[in-house]
């Protein structure tokens, strides 16, 4: 699913895409800040959601609502304001919603469940997230983990890509380099049964393999923006989610997120 987001002041813009992001974990959001760019968007890829700011400089989200519908008239607008004085205007244009600021995840999802052209945002099956904050989402919800280290061992283990991790060398990597002591042993196994009981919570325990002493992830167990990212023949959908941010929650992730920008030159 793609979704448009404009708005002119880019805090602002920024605050309109983290919030759509937080509620449609798995759509791709295009945030434009030039209206007109936003148009010349819709004319490549028919997006069927577009926020709009309705008080922007260069043109009205009004105007720019009239404009996205001549291109495609199925388009959900949703105008975005800190103020009621255009809802008349708003819903003469049909537009499917209306959200006040401060804009919230809460407020968008709102808007996403009553669609005047209703689109499938919640997908089922199992998704991983790693563009940003790491995030698994199955059937269309973001899993919770009763330890924040379940989640870690998780994320460390995705961007493993397959490849098996050891007791210690997890030990090492969720402790920061304490000694592999029989405390930290321990410590490690509870948080290796939290996290099975919460991939078996939502029937994704077949993400995870045990070996030996080791752990893995099966990488055709669930679906990976970062597996899309790195095959051969990526898409220009898969290759634009990279913006920048990977797993931005770890600093361990810092090798990977170098490794993305020498490959975004490469894919450029």
């Amino acid at each position: 699913m793609h979704i448009i987001a404009t708005d002119d002041e880019q805090s602002a813009l920024n605050v309109l895409t983290g919030a759509i992001k937080e509620a449609v974990p798995l759509a791709t959001v295009h945030g434009f800040r030039n209206p007109l760019e936003a148009l010349e968007f819709m004319k490549k890829i028919k997006c069927e959601i577009a926020f709009l700011d309705i008080q922007m400089r260069e043109m009205s989200g009004i105007v720019l609502a009239r404009k996205l519908k001549e291109i495609y008239p199925k388009v959900n607008i949703i105008f975005v304001t800190g103020y009621s004085q255009y809802a008349n205007e708003a819903f003469a244009l049909h537009a499917s919603g209306y959200v006040y600021k401060p804009v919230t995840a809460d407020k968008i999802i709102i808007e996403m469940e009553n669609l005047r052209n209703p689109v499938k945002w919640k997908e089922t099956g199992i998704y991983v997230n790693t563009f940003g904050n790491f995030t698994l989402i199955v059937n269309g919800e973001e899993v919770s983990f009763g330890r924040e280290k379940s989640k870690e061992m998780l994320a460390y283990l995705v961007d493993k890509q397959g490849n098996a991790a050891t007791r210690k060398e997890l030990a090492e990597v969720l402790f920061e380099r304490e000694d592999y002591s029989r405390a930290t042993q321990n410590y490690l196994s509870k948080i290796v049964k939290e996290l099975i009981t919460a991939l078996e919570r939502v029937g994704a325990e077949k993400m995870l393999k045990r070996g030996l002493n080791s752990y893995s992830v099966d990488v055709d167990a669930f679906f990976c923006d970062l597996y899309d990212y790195e095959k051969d023949n990526v898409t220009p959908d898969e290759l634009n989610r990279f913006q920048g941010e990977y797993m931005k929650q770890y600093s361990w992730a810092e090798v990977t997120l170098a490794r993305l920008f020498w490959e975004k030159e490469g894919k450029s």
